[in-house]
């Protein structure tokens, strides 16, 4: 019993004396890593961004080294307790659990067991610097890469289409949309129109255009494949606006004067009166039926072997408007009208393009288009053939623009006659160009009457192709319908006058030339320049005719022109007498 006594004793001594040595070698190793450590301590992610690490996270020597951690009374500095550790549970943080951060409250100074050595470990988890947070200070990519998307609406943008010139101001016109809606469509028929060609279809225009005229971009809408009559008819306003009186069929008056209601007017079939941004347009005809009112006595040449009878002559112009604005024509056939095809009277901003005028070579007083008083006037892309003027431009009349107009057979298109019965004339501001001007009586001209006054300014003939005319270029001061006009003293001023670039052949049994001023009030600053005119047939005829006329030759003209005189007249008038 003694033997196994001593053996006991010297074997509690032995365990206790490998107990305090390997107490001695943790405690060594704890110190020596803590001292590494302080000299350069691992970045943390509060580090990276420059701010202090927070004094309640553990000491770095936790993170760097979690295979022997030391126990909470080593971690406050103090001696480790004499109690026996047991070597297994000291081996196991080697994989501390990343759950047990919240321990981190101080313990009891009492020996812990191995299972709460383990968890005070967790507490230096938040000191180690993962790979990801480390990474995400450096360079997001998501925030680096936003601010270029919206780099592109902020660039350069794509280039806006210009708008096309002239803008159409009604893009509620059939002729430029298909897709209107039927509520807005006033279909004759539906109101009783008959649509044969002999039936008198006047009540259900009206009423067609009564209801339309109420709503806004209404349409009366004469169908094709009908024929429809009607009476000489006044289609007031004011009207909703973006009003369009659409015909694709035919659409005409009486045949001539002994048809013609007793009722109605002889001066007037379709009047559109009072109107404001309103459009006639489609693809039909409006025939005019004028072949016998062209043969009444009357007329021209049209009595007994050609000779003119005197009595009431009166006969209807085919379409009127009057005292109206912003009026679109567009896209009709018109044709064989009584006296004028169309004319506009007391209107402002009036577009006419790509409509078909005509009537036979010896229809009298058929003029095309005839603008008075009417102001901001374009006229494009328009075919006129007929018995007098293809476009007539009266007194009160500005800022008209013809462009792209073919004329003739015709009389050509002509300012005035102005001046009439010694009354006041004013037009300014009229551009001819791009013209095709053929088997005319006249190309280009101005008329007045003696004994009027006003004044003729601001006038460019540019670009224009003549074809076997009379009367090329004429100023005529001299107008008069018979033999029996006294010369007068007192004339309408004719001056900034331009001809350019005209180029053509000529009828030689006039002068291609012609400027007939007034004995009293000369024409002035009249321009020449490209004006290249030859015989269609026969010989050269070298003697254009000049009165009273002054202005310049900026090229040599063809024929040569020796009349026109240069400076400004010796006895100049009173122009201030003759402006307006």
């Amino acid at each position: 019993m003694e033997l196994v006594h001593r053996f006991r004793v010297l074997l509690w001594i032995a365990m206790t004396l490998l107990t305090f040595q390997y107490a001695s070698n943790v405690e060594g190793r704890y110190h020596y890593h803590k001292r590494n450590k302080s000299a350069s301590p691992p970045p943390t992610p509060a580090e990276d961004r420059g701010s202090p690490s927070p004094p309640s996270i553990a000491p770095p020597t936790l993170v760097e080294k979690p295979v022997a951690p030391p126990t909470p009374a080593e971690d406050r500095g103090s001696p480790s307790p004499p109690s026996i550790v047991p070597p297994t549970p000291v081996e196991e943080p080697v994989a501390p659990p990343i759950p047990a951060e919240e321990p981190v409250a101080p313990s009891t100074p009492s020996i812990a067991p191995p299972t709460s050595t383990e968890e005070p470990v967790a507490p230096s988890t938040p000191s180690i610097a993962p790979p990801i947070p480390v990474e995400e200070p450096v360079a997001p990519p998501t925030p680096a890469e936003k601010p270029v998307a919206p780099s592109t609406p902020s660039g350069i943008a794509p280039p806006t289409p210009s708008p096309p010139v002239p803008s159409d101001p009604y893009p509620n016109d059939p002729g430029n949309n298909s897709s209107n809606s039927s509520d807005c469509v006033f279909n004759v028929m539906d109101y009783g129109a008959v649509g044969d060609g002999s039936a008198d279809d006047t009540a259900a225009f009206r009423q067609a255009w009564k209801e339309a005229c109420a709503v806004e971009s209404g349409v009366v809408l004469a169908p094709s494949d009908y024929c429809f009559k009607i009476t000489s008819t006044i289609f007031s306003g004011p009207c909703q606006p973006g009003l369009v009186f659409q015909v694709d069929g035919v659409l005409m008056p009486p045949d001539g004067p002994e048809t013609w209601p007793t009722k109605d007017s002889l001066n007037q079939w379709l009047v559109f009166y009072r109107l404001n941004q309103m459009t006639f347009t489609g693809t039909g005809t409006i025939e005019g039926n004028g072949q016998k009112w062209w043969d009444l006595p009357c007329k021209p040449h049209r009595g007994p072997k050609g000779s003119t009878l005197p009595g009431p002559c009166d006969s209807p112009a085919m379409i009127r408007f009057f005292m109206s604005s912003n009026l679109v024509v567009r896209g009709l056939r018109i044709q064989n009208s009584p006296k004028f095809h169309m004319k506009f009277d007391g209107c402002e901003g009036v577009l006419i393009e790509k409509i078909s005028i005509s009537s036979p070579k010896l229809s009298p007083n058929t003029d095309g288009i005839h603008i008075e008083n009417t102001k901001s006037v374009a006229i494009y892309d328009s075919m006129i053939s007929n018995g007098d003027d293809c476009i007539s431009i009266g007194t009160g009349c500005a800022n008209v623009d013809i462009m792209g107009v073919t004329c003739g057979p015709s009389h050509g298109i002509s300012i005035g006659s102005l001046g009439v019965h010694n009354s006041q004339a004013c037009v300014s501001n009229i551009t001819v160009r791009n013209a095709v001007i053929r088997e005319s009586d006249n190309g280009v001209r101005i008329k007045t009457w003696q004994g009027g006054t006003g004044c003729v300014s601001g006038i460019l003939f540019e670009n224009i192709q003549m074809e076997n005319v009379l009367n090329c270029l004429l100023v005529d001061q001299y107008y008069c319908l018979s033999k029996g006009c006294l010369n007068q003293t007192s004339a309408v001023l004719v001056t900034d006058l331009t001809y350019r670039n005209i180029k053509g052949t000529y009828d030689v049994r006039t002068p291609p030339i012609h400027f007939a001023c007034s004995d009293t009030v000369a024409c002035r600053n009249i321009t020449l320049s490209e004006v290249e005119l030859y015989p269609h047939e026969g010989e050269l005829m070298d003697d254009p005719f000049c009165w009273n006329a002054y202005g310049i030759q900026e090229t040599a003209i063809i024929p040569p022109i020796d009349c026109l005189q240069e400076g400004e007249p010796q006895a100049p008038a009173e122009v201030s007498e003759y402006t307006c």
